[in-house]
């Protein structure tokens, strides 16, 4: 009993063919077709075990629009037998006699052309490129044909990508300074140093403006209000304490006041603090200790404020009495300790109280001088 072979045919249309039919060491010269009807064509030929028998590919080019009245009336570009290929000695060339490659709409094909038997001088690769009008009609003809012709993807997603993408930047690193690295850093001779609290994350909290007065600094500074500072000094230990209750969500260090021989003979009065001239809030200093856990404190009442100021005043009066050393200070060390005591935040108030009291002095002196004439 004889075996029976079955045929299945499968036909795809094509956008556009290519060919370049260029001898072996010439340059490639394409041939392009996109008048319709193209149409690739595979005849796959099984035996009654499944086994394949037979695999032929053809692109016909035909002229009438797609009609079948006759055979003449097509025009045969390409007519393989991709099995035939298998049987050939792949040692005898210089690569596969048969390759695919495939990316989207687009299939091409290269293929070992010539009779068998000739040197490996005279062998040359012929190559054609078809375009299926979906990617899935190019995928079927690759599943198609995959067992009998390897096929490779060249996917140009991710090449794209690396020609779009912009090499890879660094980060900048954020500004703020570990305040560690502070208190490691060498200071100049003479020049106080402050104790920085961890730094825990940076904050700008608007301050307290009842007690506040806006000192007059280059136009590069930041005005914030001074809050307890405990000064080292080389040759004097002096603790300059604030006249309100500084904030438990911050604490900072003055800045440290330029030194000049010359500007700092005289000091003009200082305005009083106005709630509407606040500037608005400056990026936060590095030398703030924020507790993001503890909630804001409120406001210190009025007698709170007015006996802060008396304690103020009392202990800077014993600190300057008990501080000997203090007229052994050099200038520099005496100008940067003025200017801490002007930016102290009752040091406004202490101006104003002054002023009374020269006036009520000068009062008193007119009265005595009329009774003793």
């Amino acid at each position: 009993m004889e075996l029976s072979s079955t045929t299945e045919t499968k036909s795809y249309i094509l956008e556009k063919y290519s060919r370049s039919y260029s001898l072996k060491d010439a340059k490639a010269e394409w041939t392009h077709f996109t008048n319709p009807v193209l149409r690739l064509v595979l005849d796959t030929k099984h035996s009654a075990e499944k086994v394949a028998e037979s695999l032929r590919m053809r692109v016909v080019w035909t002229m009438n629009g797609g009609s079948v009245s006759g055979a003449e009336q097509d025009v045969v570009l390409e007519d393989l037998d991709l099995l035939a290929f298998s049987s050939l000695d792949r040692n005898q060339s210089e690569s596969s006699p048969l390759k695919g490659v495939y990316r989207d709409t687009t299939f091409g094909l290269r293929y070992l052309h010539g009779p068998p038997g000739l040197p490996d001088s005279e062998q040359v690769y012929r190559r054609f490129q078809v375009s299926f009008a979906t990617a899935s009609a190019a995928l079927q003809l690759v599943e198609a044909i995959r067992d009998v012709c390897p096929c490779k993807s060249t996917d140009a997603t991710a090449q794209m990508k690396k020609k779009i993408m912009p090499p890879t930047t660094r980060v900048p690193q954020s500004p703020w300074k570990d305040p560690a690295s502070f208190a490691s850093t060498p200071l100049p001779h003479g020049m106080p140093t402050a104790v920085i609290p961890a730094l825990t994350f940076p904050v700008c909290t608007v301050p307290n403006t009842a007690d506040s007065v806006l000192v007059a600094e280059p136009a590069s500074k930041h005005f914030r209000p001074m809050t307890t500072l405990t000064k080292e000094i080389p040759s004097l230990p002096l603790i300059l304490s604030s006249s309100s209750p500084a904030p438990s969500s911050y604490q900072h260090s003055s800045p440290p006041v330029p030194t000049n021989s010359t500007s700092n003979d005289h000091l003009d009065p200082l305005p009083k603090p106005n709630m509407d001239s606040f500037p608005e809030s400056s990026p936060p200093d590095p030398s703030f200790s924020v507790d993001t856990a503890m909630p804001p404190p409120s406001l210190p009442s009025a007698s709170n404020v007015a006996a802060a100021a008396e304690d103020t005043d009392i202990d800077m009066v014993e600190a300057l009495r008990e501080a000997t050393g203090l007229y052994d200070l050099g200038q520099a060390a005496l100008e940067r300790l003025v200017g801490d005591v002007v930016r102290e935040d009752r040091f406004g108030l202490l101006l104003e109280k002054m002023s009374k009291m020269w006036a009520a002095k000068a009062v008193v002196a007119a009265g005595l001088g009329v009774l003793t004439s």
